[in-house]
């Protein structure tokens, strides 16, 4: 029996859109669906778009897509309840077109992703929560909703970091979900008239500014940062926190960000500002696994369900692994289809093009990161070392002006950091970083 289709692709994010929309210019009928009642309303993003992976995919993407602002300037910094310790990066190419990171709202982006996959070709069907795949022995051969199985030799999935889908198959190479390789991601939209956008952040028209932060405001061994972007009429505002450091402690989500929008700093940003949108998702970051624990007999994952959320405790990135992942994973498709094989084998090609574009490359490259990013001193003794150290340089003192040295012992003192864990804390970012 002829199969339905030559792949399905699960999830309208930005990995299966851009699968689907691959997969459909390259002459394959491919079903792209989708649980939300469109795509892009389950989904959002704490980090910016630099999008020229989209470049071969979609030429003047950049003209069509609902991007919000260009960004122009980004700030990284500490906080405490009340100080604040930060630098920015203003680079006058980022002013230049083509533009190279954009803001974006993922219910329009996305939405905008799935629409070209279906001009491209694409049968793109939303509001189906897939119940599972369907399995004939060791081989996935299509998904299977509401009692019916719609069949394929390839399917891709891209549902997301808590991929449904995979659960209790032989898909997961590694532990579902981890809590210490898993983020709880909080996003709250606040409206801004665009002229007070910027006038508050300094920049002009069209030209936006992006913002993350180390939050060293929360209770003691609460591991998470904040960030914070401008769009063309709202700001988008949320934290990124580790899930087990949450385990037992009495701690909830919305407190947490309550304490980070109360932050002095972070309140100035939002003041006058109306909140018209709210969501969370769960980001699961770094697999880092062999090339092969990507596919098999049938299958490919991509994007979040892969793993594919880079962080190195400056920046998170998601949506750049994610097109580049569903790209990679839709030529691989191709490939199959045109040999008439779609098994572990030929499908393994998938792993070795995500080691010749840098994907995993990237990953293993910072795959010891997490000792240094979840160190829970760099959420509480350090944002206190720094801010105190800080305040004492650069006030004007009451007497003689102290050493650094003296100002910095007693700001260590303050902040409750002995010599030895400085030195621990140093030795082992310079050997992991």
């Amino acid at each position: 029996m002829a199969d339905d289709f030559d792949a399905i692709v699960v999830g309208a994010g930005f990995a299966g859109s851009a699968a689907a929309i691959r997969l459909a210019k390259g002459g394959a009928n491919v079903l792209l669906l989708e649980r939300g009642a469109e795509a892009g309303v389950k989904n959002l993003s704490g980090g910016i778009l630099w999008g020229h992976d989209l470049d071969t995919l979609l030429p003047g993407w950049q003209e069509e897509m609902p991007l919000e602002r260009h960004i122009v300037r980004k700030r990284f910094g500490l906080l405490t309840k009340e100080r604040a310790l930060s630098f920015s990066l203003a680079d006058p190419a980022w002013r230049q077109r083509p533009y190279v990171a954009h803001s974006v709202l993922r219910a329009r982006t996305d939405a905008w992703l799935a629409k070209k996959a279906e001009e491209a070709g694409a049968t793109v069907v939303t509001s189906v929560p897939v119940e599972r795949l369907h399995w004939e022995g060791h081989t996935v051969r299509g998904v299977e909703q509401g009692g019916e199985t719609m069949t394929a030799p390839v399917t891709i999935l891209c549902d997301g970091a808590n991929s449904r889908l995979s659960l209790g198959t032989p898909i997961r190479a590694r532990p579902h979900l981890a809590p210490e390789a898993t983020e709880l991601g909080i996003k709250e939209v606040y409206r801004l008239d665009p002229g007070t956008i910027e006038e508050r952040f300094h920049v002009g028209p069209g030209e936006g500014h992006a913002e993350e932060w180390v939050a060293g405001l929360f209770p003691e061994g609460v591991m998470g940062g904040g960030f914070l972007y401008t769009n063309q009429d709202t700001l988008s505002v949320g934290l990124i926190v580790q899930v087990a450091s949450l385990y037992d402690r009495g701690v909830y989500s919305h407190d947490l960000m309550e304490s980070f929008k109360l932050q002095p700093v972070i309140a100035q940003r939002l003041e006058g500002a109306e909140l018209v949108e709210y969501g969370a998702k769960l980001l699961s970051s770094g697999w880092r696994s062999r090339p092969d624990a990507f596919s098999g007999d049938g299958w490919m994952v991509a994007g979040d369900a892969a793993g594919f959320v880079f962080s190195n405790g400056l920046v998170i990135q998601g949506m750049n692994y994610a097109l580049r992942s569903g790209l990679e994973a839709a030529e691989t498709a191709l490939a199959a289809r045109a040999a008439h094989d779609a098994s572990s084998a030929r499908l393994a090609e998938y792993g070795a093009r995500l080691e010749r574009t840098g994907v995993l490359a990237d990953f293993r490259e910072f795959e010891r990161m997490d000792e240094v990013k979840w160190n829970p001193r760099l959420y509480s003794t350090y944002p206190t070392l720094a801010t105190g150290l800080a305040h004492e340089l650069l006030r004007a003192p009451d007497g003689p002006r102290r050493s650094l040295y003296r100002l910095f012992r007693e700001a260590q003192r303050a902040a409750g950091a002995s010599t030895l864990a400085l030195l621990e804390d140093g030795l082992d970012a310079a050997e992991d970083l």
